[in-house]
């Protein structure tokens, strides 16, 4: 038992300046592997084909991500305009003539606002109308293009208003 406790006959005991010192260097050894690990892991992740391959298909998905939702929020207010379009200028068929309703309340309640215009077979109508107080004007404009068979005679069409609907009537022949 007395030899486990006479430790004062340690080398180090009798130096304590070295026991510093080795600890000192057992602490920087020790830091040295910890940062050369650390390096090498990240070196080899670096360099690492199949790592890089699962970075790139994460950039890549989260950009895919990011594009959906643009076209998402591009394609929602198209759909929305064409939705306000259909009910501003909407076409009705029969079967002895079409009618296009153009519904004038957005249109500043006028018919002047209504521009019709044929080239050959092709009907186009074009809304406009202004809204909103002093500074803070908006203009509203729709237009609309209808391509229609042999059967119809363009340069027959009627137009007319009735109530806040202004209608142009092109009869089948």
């Amino acid at each position: 038992m007395d030899e486990y406790n006479n430790h004062h006959d340690c080398f180090f005991h009798r130096h304590p300046v070295l026991k510093h010192l080795l600890y000192g260097l057992l602490a920087l050894i020790g830091a040295f592997l910890a940062f050369y690990v650390v390096t090498d892991w990240y070196f080899k992740a670096m360099i690492d084909p199949v790592s890089q391959m699962r970075r790139m298909d994460r950039t890549i998905e989260h950009h895919d991500r990011q594009m959906e939702k643009a076209f998402k929020k591009a394609f929602k207010g198209t759909e929305r305009l064409q939705e306000r379009a259909n009910h501003v200028i909407r076409l009705e068929q029969t079967d002895d003539e079409y009618k296009i309703l153009v519904d004038l309340v957005p249109l500043n309640n006028s018919e002047k606002n209504v521009e019709v215009k044929t080239d050959g077979n092709i009907l186009t109508v074009k809304a406009m109308g202004m809204h909103g107080f002093g500074e803070r004007k908006s203009i509203v404009e729709f237009t609309q293009s209808y391509m229609f068979g042999d059967d119809v005679d363009l340069t027959k069409l009627t137009k007319k208003r009735k109530g806040d609907m202004y209608i142009i009537t092109i009869p089948v022949e």
